[in-house]
This record gives C-alpha cells, structure tokens and sequence, in this order.
C-alpha cells in the first residue's frame, strides 16, 4: 500500500509539473494553433455575450485550454500518477514491443497492477461518459479475446478515476459483454470488473479508502507550491486573452478597433480573402 505521506508527496509533484505545462501553453502564441469557427461564434454571440473581439477572445481561450486542460491531466493521471506513485507499470511503447504485449487484444490495457493475490490488467478511463459505443464493442472484443486466450491474468478492471458507478453511462455494461438487447450476441466476462471513483482509488490502493482525500490533498498541495514558485503566474494568466485579440488580428486581419465584422471574420476564415487579409496556413 502507499502511504498518506507518500501519496501526496508524489501526486502534489505530478501536478505541480502539470501546471507548469499548462503554463507553457499560455506562454506561448495560441492564435496560430486556434482556428475560428464564424458559423458556430456567430450562433453563440447572445449566449456568451460575445460583443467585441476581447469577449471572443476570452471565450475561444477558455474552450481552448479547458479541452487541454482536461486531456493533459488524464494524461498527468495515467502517465505520472499511477506508475510514479502507486507502483503500476504503464504498457508504453517499449512494454508493446515484447509478446504478448505487442498483441492488438492488448491495445486497450493500459497498465499492469500487481496487488497480493497477482497482476491485473487495467484500462484506463476519466469520466462517466468518456466511452462511447463503438469504443465500448471494442473494449469487449478485445477483453473477450484476452479471456479466450488465458491472457487475462488475474482479471481486467475497468478504472474510471472520477464518478460513481451508478451514474456511468451504460457503455460500461458493454465492455463487460452485457447489453440486454443482444445478449444473445455477447458472452458475460465474469473476470472484468468496472470500478469508478472511489472504488477505483481505493482498490489500487490495497482498499485504503481513504486514497481519493489524499489525490486530492496532493493535487491542493502541488497547485499551491506551483502558485508559490510562480510569481507571473496570474499575469500570464490573466493578460493572455489580450494577447490572444492581437494574435488574431494578425491572423484575420481584424480591425484594430476592437469589433467583430461577422461577415469579413467569415471570408478570413473560409475562402481565399483569408489570404489577402493576412490569415496564414497552419499545419495540422
């Protein structure tokens, strides 16, 4: 098990590296990696107030690094937190190269955790609703295979590091090979198991319930030093929307005056007046 002390320390470190990669992020010119939808900001302009190039700033910024924010930490979560902390071994490229890793029944397996009755293999998820359908029919083929071929260890759990189980969506059935309309079609897996929120902290750690506090109390910890060790942190945060009107309106050519021309916004963005206006090409 992982001790309290233990436990915060390390998780207080991931996320203090974290932020300071989401800082870069803001650190750094974001227009040129930000495309402008007119069509769906002129739909959403009375929804979110978007009056001048500032407010659209601000709301395309929070969309932007909300989304990056939410990826880098499952990231942070399943690449630093669970191999760095809690001691599991994270299949990663090299893992994939050696058999039976480098089978495709494996491509879903994340880690190895080895607990004292032996190793199980987890997949790892970030929320209630992170798994669509397709992705559940993959899941299950995958874990019924791994099944079939006596490679499922001592079983597949299923981790979803937030929310309650009685709240997933019912995707997570699938991944188990229950679906009451075609039953007929799947075979139940009794070896894979799906734990949620703290039923998944808890059970990487030895059933020590008290591991979520402690992520959490890590995560506290981690924001505040990274707060501490960072004096311009608020600057940066604060002043990048402002950044982010001039970026663009060197990108689309807008107007220095600060208002949106919905129409020249969408002529910027889609046809060749982009060119002409000074909006440039960016790779993928």
């Amino acid at each position: 098990m992982v001790a309290h002390t233990e436990c915060v320390a390390g998780t207080a470190k991931e996320t203090s590296l974290f932020l300071g990669r989401r800082l870069r992020k803001l650190r750094t010119q974001i227009g040129g990696v930000l495309n402008v939808n007119p069509f769906l900001m002129r739909a959403l302009k009375d929804f979110h107030q978007i009056t001048d190039q500032l407010s659209l700033a601000q709301f395309l910024l929070t969309s932007h690094l909300g989304g990056g924010h939410a990826t880098g930490f499952g990231k942070m979560i399943d690449e630093k937190v669970l191999p760095h902390v809690f001691q599991t071994k994270r299949l990663d490229s090299t893992c994939r190269d050696v058999s039976p890793y480098n089978k495709e029944i494996f491509d879903d397996i994340d880690h190895l955790v080895t607990k004292s009755d032996g190793v199980y293999l987890l997949s790892l998820k970030a929320g209630a609703w992170s798994i669509q359908l397709g992705q559940a029919m993959g899941l299950y083929r995958h874990f019924l295979a791994l099944g079939e071929q006596g490679l499922q260890s001592r079983g597949i759990v299923v981790g979803v590091f937030y929310g309650h189980k009685g709240l997933l969506t019912d995707k997570y059935r699938v991944v188990k090979g229950e679906n009451i309309r075609h039953q007929s079609e799947m075979r139940k897996l009794d070896y894979v198991e799906v734990k949620a929120g703290a039923a998944f902290w808890s059970w990487l750690n030895d059933d020590e319930k008290a591991t979520q506090e402690w992520i959490l109390e890590g995560i506290a910890k981690g924001a505040d030093e990274f707060m501490a060790n960072t004096p311009d942190m608020k600057e940066v945060a604060g002043g990048a929307a402002h950044r982010l009107v001039l970026e663009l309106r060197e990108k689309y050519g807008l107007s220095a005056a600060g208002a949106i021309d919905w129409l020249f916004l969408l002529h910027a963005v889609n046809d060749d007046k982009g060119e002409q206006l000074g909006a440039e090409a960016v790779e993928p």
